[in-house]
């Protein structure tokens, strides 16, 4: 699926809106859209078994109140018991006489019973601002109205939750969140980005032939100003399975693919075996590792699977020369010895994944250099930026230019980790993960990442021969980041120590 600014769907699907108008109907699209949330609804409402339960809309003046009303007037005529809270004294027309016409009732804004209309609901609709809105720090007076929302009532929104930038996800304080989003069309970057993606809940999209159609997005994106279209692609589960290369008849350890670590300190000794479980879950024909002190022997007593070495035999000695590609960083800590063997491993052409303490070692890297994968979240690459004068807009807030700008500028793929992963590669092609759940937030789960990411490099460069294309990369990444999610939905315990065994049960079942 791919993910379209909300400004970039506006502009595809003026043509479309405005031929409506013109044949005479320019309500078309607008009720198949109100239809597909109508649908959202009553599916929701027959799971829980409270099909006739209280449901309210705040309802905005513009073509969001519209789709609003339109989808109360459907829901009325099904028998589920509708009203439409206005926010403003104007609201579409059509929208209103659909309602009223089918029994809905209608509240005036301001008008006192309102309180105890959205006390009593147990499904309340955020209608009020679609994805034409920006965000605005100025607290509307709307936004007081969810005071009065039970706890247990359901929250959905129509399109985007009301006041989510649908570009970059940028939300004010008052921005309601919801529990679903029941978006029109395709899915916006916005809803899936910064604390648009947190609002916005589980996202649906509803399909609307004839309005936004494929081929006029995709000539409204390639014509889009600025680096690529801003346009991502969210890779799903099937995917990033596919991306799990099983051995064929022929294969050995080697030709299946060798991945070099490079983690743990004295310090930090539990970072490298996550990693290297994690890598072998994924499947690796072979993992060589290199530590130092007593991560070393941590390491080789947790992991019998790996060849452990010295670290001083990183990259040049011989445990290293057959290895295909490298992880570098997870627990590595900040002595000067441990951050030289990280710069000299970078220093060679073998492609690499780049965590935690390495990236402080990270340089700039010229078009058509190694291929590097780098894996901050957002505060290491604002400090990355800081170091290296990048310039770069911050991370948490604005996470899509910050993950494309810091690809442009280091030459290399960035992974941006949170809620949604977004991977960036130098040319502009962005990928987006968002199965992480909760679960992951927990120290080592990066480290576990980490060796996903680099046994599906190792793999992947085993197999082809050769180092994956920045795409590719960015691709392989985004596939990283699905599978630490799934790995952490199948965990059999909390913390990052069961993550391995989770990512072996996700695999297992899917054969």
């Amino acid at each position: 699926m791919i993910a379209y600014p909300g400004s970039l769907v506006r502009a595809a699907e003026s043509a479309a809106l405005a031929a409506a108008g013109h044949a005479g109907v320019p309500d078309r699209h607008m009720r198949a859209a109100a239809h597909g949330l109508a649908v959202a609804v009553l599916r929701h409402l027959a799971g829980r078994g409270v099909y006739g339960a209280p449901l309210v809309a705040l309802v905005g003046p513009g073509g969001n109140g519209g789709d609003g009303l339109f989808a109360l007037a459907e829901l009325a005529r099904r028998g589920a018991s509708v009203t439409a809270v206005c926010v403003d004294r104007r609201r579409h027309a059509a929208g209103e006489e659909a309602l009223r016409a089918a029994g809905g009732r209608v509240l005036e804004a301001g008008d006192p019973r309102i309180p105890a209309a959205l006390g009593s609901a147990r499904v309340v609709l955020d209608a009020v601002l679609g994805t034409g809105a920006r965000a605005d720090t100025a607290t509307p007076a709307w936004a007081g109205l969810y005071e009065h929302v039970p706890d247990d009532a359901w929250r959905v929104a129509c399109d985007a939750p009301s006041g989510v930038d649908s570009d970059t996800g940028e939300a004010p304080a008052h921005v309601p969140w919801a529990h679903a989003t029941v978006t029109m069309g395709v899915l916006k970057t916005g809803l899936i980005l910064g604390r648009g993606g947190e609002l916005s809940g589980e996202v649906e999209v509803v399909e609307l032939p004839g309005l936004l159609d494929a081929a006029v997005l995709a000539d409204a994106a390639a014509n889009a100003p600025g680096v690529g279209s801003g346009a991502v692609r969210v890779v799903g589960e099937r995917d990033a399975y596919d991306s799990v290369l099983s051995p064929g008849k022929g294969d050995h350890k080697y030709s299946r693919g060798v991945l070099g670590l490079l983690a743990g300190s004295p310090a930090y000794p539990g970072a490298a075996v996550l990693s290297a479980r994690a890598a072998i879950a994924t499947g690796v024909g072979m993992l060589s590792a290199f530590s130092r002190g007593t991560a070393r022997l941590t390491l080789g007593r947790a992991v019998p699977e790996a060849v452990v070495s010295a670290r001083g035999q990183a990259p040049d000695g011989a445990p290293a020369r057959r290895v295909s590609a490298w992880a570098v960083g997870p627990g590595l800590g900040e002595a000067r010895k441990d951050l030289d063997a990280a710069a000299r491993v970078l220093a060679t052409d073998a492609p690499a994944v780049v965590d935690a303490s390495a990236l402080a070692v990270v340089e700039a890297l010229a078009p058509g250099g190694p291929a590097r994968l780098l894996t901050p979240h957002a505060g290491e690459l604002r400090a990355l930026s800081e170091r290296l004068g990048l310039g770069l807009p911050d991370p948490a807030a604005r996470p899509l230019a910050a993950v494309t700008g810091a690809a442009r500028a280091l030459g290399a793929v960035v992974l941006l980790k949170g809620a949604t992963t977004l991977v960036a590669a130098p040319a502009g092609s962005v990928f987006a993960a968002r199965s992480a759940g909760p679960e992951l937030a927990v120290a080592g789960s990066g480290d576990t990442l980490t060796g996903i990411a680099g046994a599906l490099l190792a793999t992947h460069t085993a197999r082809a021969g050769r180092a994956p294309s920045g795409t590719e990369l960015a691709r392989l990444g985004a596939a990283a980041a699905v599978l630490h999610g799934l790995a952490g939905r199948h965990a059999p315990a909390a913390g990052a120590g069961a993550l391995a065994d989770g990512l072996t049960a996700a695999l297992r079942g899917v054969g």
